[in-house]
């Protein structure tokens, strides 16, 4: 790299009067504030339910620090870029690996074994700074939101400023030599930033809206926020005053209030990071431009509080032990945290952050000896993700290991024997155990015991701007049948496609996601009411014109209609169910309506693994699991004679309790889709049912 100049005119107008080698007691301010906003809103989500603009609030200060000190020291060779991403690295990586390496032992002592495939999956991520990422790809997962939530996915937001670290310099360099070259007759530095801003924010908006689970997490639609304080520490380097010193105090207050409301009135519903951001950004950039350090009557008296600063400048490491905490801490108790329980937890995660920021962090920061030879720092860098990683993919190897040998045991057992084996312990209570005292299916096992359509790629899922279909069996079938409905259809492919093996039947999907099959408009909070509407008429149309000898159709009915008052609802879903099955019995096509099965309140290989050797707690109340099917009460409602129902709720459920676990097969891979083994135990019931439905 060749030596950078900058143009006086495009970043240095004046020069910054202040003390840079001592810590901004507002920005230290900023920071108590936002990590006391995420802690408590992670303890008390009810309370205070915006508190997650708290890591908002951090990009916009990391934005601000990062581009002052780039301003103020620009990077004129290879080697001085080299000198800043070692500092950071010696600032950030040791902290972050110690409780990376604490919450992996924590995970395997005491979380169920279930979750530690993910946890090591995103514990890899965590280490090497792609967390974000990953996060973006599984939250588009329905069956993810019902997950134990990891003790590392809180990097997510460690990971978006690690990559903001790692491109940041090289833009601030371009924009320095582009200013060089203008020699200060056009702004390159401004407009590099405002470039930035405009163009994230931009995509931010609308990625919230077209697919927000992603935007959440992704760095394009977050680079705005640091680039926003990005902005505010150009101006300080330029010496422009944006706020005048009277309106220092009243703006800074305003500020606040601007973080304080998003906190209190954002929830989990608010569209985010799009339009709703920029209110707890700007008022952090207003309150940084503010610059109140000695302000009277700003908000100075209250950073310059000793616990306030030392909150602060312990917030990165507060925040780092936190969630682990949060997240573990319930499964060595055995139970909910309890309010005082919560309370003592906050503390020790203060405090914990405080001795690893005088042990961990500021030692490592300021070694002499890390900080020699650079070669030194990335080495050390690179061996602290490197151990992460290794001993992460360690425990994920493990789980998978347990996970192939228990799928051979499965088989072999349903290749013997099956009376007493899953569904069929049901069939036969007076001679079998219904519940199962001999485990055939291990917790690890069930949780990625799904149908081939997941592995197959069969759903047509939010946007539902696809029309993907399967086809399982023979190409020359004896019969052909449709299976039709939303992500509780495909549970049953496990038994059909088997049948269709046996039978010379041939089975095709029309299998989609959430949305139900009726004529009408579902409320999604992300809009897709209308894609949904469409892909439930593609389904109905497709099958009514298909020539099919027999519709198979299951739904889990939950999403409210749009423009249905709730004490409507369950009458106007059940005539439309009536509406799509009288579409397909006109067009000559019989109907076999499943009713949906019971639904438990958590995962049941989850519970399983917690309760090994107490199967009976992982059963649910039948009051509570048995769900009021409107598409059942519909078929049975039906006058045509080719409306029928298969209703296997007796199999898993027994004496007013419905069991996760029935005849030694656990029943679910989550906490209400059936797993496969489970699925194929019911191919008795199912092949009565569908012979009797063919006329």
């Amino acid at each position: 790299m060749s030596a950078t100049t900058t143009a006086a005119s495009d970043v240095t107008a004046a020069p910054v009067t202040r003390d840079t080698s001592l810590p901004r007691r507002d920005i230290q301010g900023l920071r108590a504030l936002a990590v006391t906003l995420v802690v408590l809103s992670h303890f008390w989500p009810g309370r205070l339910t915006g508190g997650y603009v708290g890591v908002d609030v951090f990009f916009v200060i990391s934005g601000f620090l990062i581009t002052s000190h780039l301003l103020t020291n620009p990077p004129q060779r290879w080697r001085d870029l080299g000198a800043f991403w070692g500092r950071r690295v010696r600032r950030l990586l040791p902290a972050a690996t110690l409780v990376l390496l604490a919450s992996l032992v924590g995970s395997v002592l005491f979380l169920p074994a279930t979750a530690l495939p993910r946890i090591a999956h995103e514990t890899t991520a965590a280490a090497l700074y792609v967390e974000n990422w990953s996060l973006a790809s599984s939250s588009t997962d329905y069956f993810a939101a019902d997950d134990l939530p990891t003790p590392v996915q809180h990097y997510w937001s460690l990971s978006v400023e690690e990559q903001f670290y790692l491109v940041w310099p090289l833009v601030i360099v371009a924009a320095l030599w582009c200013a060089r070259r203008a020699r200060g007759r056009f702004p390159c530095v401004g407009a590099a930033l405002a470039t930035v801003f405009i163009a994230s924010l931009v995509l931010s908006l609308r990625d919230t809206a077209t697919n927000p689970a992603a935007a959440y997490f992704v760095t394009p639609t977050r680079m705005w926020e640091l680039a926003l304080g990005g902005l505010v520490g150009l101006a300080e380097v330029r010496g422009a005053r944006l706020v005048p010193r009277a309106g220092r105090a009243p703006l800074a207050w305003l500020g606040l209030a601007a973080i304080t409301a998003a906190a209190f009135l954002y929830d989990d519903g608010t569209p985010f990071p799009g339009i709703a951001a920029l209110l707890p950004t700007v008022g952090a950039a207003v309150v940084i431009a503010s610059a109140t350090d000695g302000v009277v009557g700003s908000p100075d008296r209250a950073w310059s509080l000793r616990g306030v600063q030392l909150t602060g400048d312990g917030s990165y490491s507060i925040y780092l032990w936190h969630w682990p905490l949060l997240v573990i801490v319930p499964f060595v108790l055995d139970r909910p945290l309890s309010w005082p329980v919560k309370v003592a937890l906050v503390a020790v995660a203060f405090l914990l952050g405080r001795v690893t920021k005088a042990a961990v962090e500021d030692p490592v920061r300021h070694s002499h000896t890390l900080a020699g030879p650079l070669w030194r720092t990335f080495l050390v860098g690179g061996l602290l993700m490197g151990v992460t990683a290794t001993a992460a993919t360690a425990v994920g190897v493990h789980e998978e290991h347990a996970a192939a040998s228990a799928t051979d045991a499965v088989a072999d057992a349903l290749r013997g024997d099956t009376t007493c084996v899953g569904a069929g312990a049901a069939r036969h209570p007076s001679t079998c155990d219904f519940v199962g005292t001999k485990l055939l299916t291990p917790a690890t096992f069930a949780k990625d015991d799904k149908a081939r359509v997941y592995a197959d790629h069969c759903w047509n899922s939010p946007p539902f701007t696809s029309r993907k279909s399967c086809m399982y069996g023979t190409a020359h079938p004896e019969a052909r049948i449709a299976l039709v409905g939303n992500s509780h259809a495909g549970s049953w492919e496990p038994a059909l496609a088997d049948l269709a093996e046996k039978h010379d039947w041939q089975v095709t999907t029309y299998l989609t996601s959430e949305c139900y099959t009726v004529d009408a408009v579902q409320v999604f909070d992300d809009g897709t009411g209308e894609n949904c509407l469409d892909l439930a008429r593609w389904q109905i149309r497709s099958v009514a014109q298909g020539g099919y000898d027999l519709v198979v159709v299951a739904n889990r009915t939950w999403r409210q209609l749009e423009g249905v008052p709730p004490d409507k609802y369950d009458a106007t879903v059940q005539e439309l169910y009536g509406d799509t099955l009288s579409t397909w019995t006109r067009s000559g096509i019989p109907v076999l309506a499943v009713a949906d099965i019971p639904y438990h309140p958590s995962s049941v290989p989850d519970c399983v693994a917690e309760h090994p050797d107490d199967l009976t707690a992982c059963a649910t109340p039948e009051t509570v699991a048995v769900p009021h099917d409107p598409l059942a009460r519909a078929a049975r409602a039906d006058r045509s004679g080719d409306v029928s129902v298969l209703d296997v709720t007796d199999r898993f459920c027994a004496d007013h309790e419905c069991r996760g676990v029935v005849g030694g097969v656990i029943a679910y891979f989550d906490q209400g889709h059936m797993s496969a083994t489970f699925s194929r135990t019911l191919e008795p019931d199912v092949e009565k049912a569908v012979m009797a439905a063919f006329r």
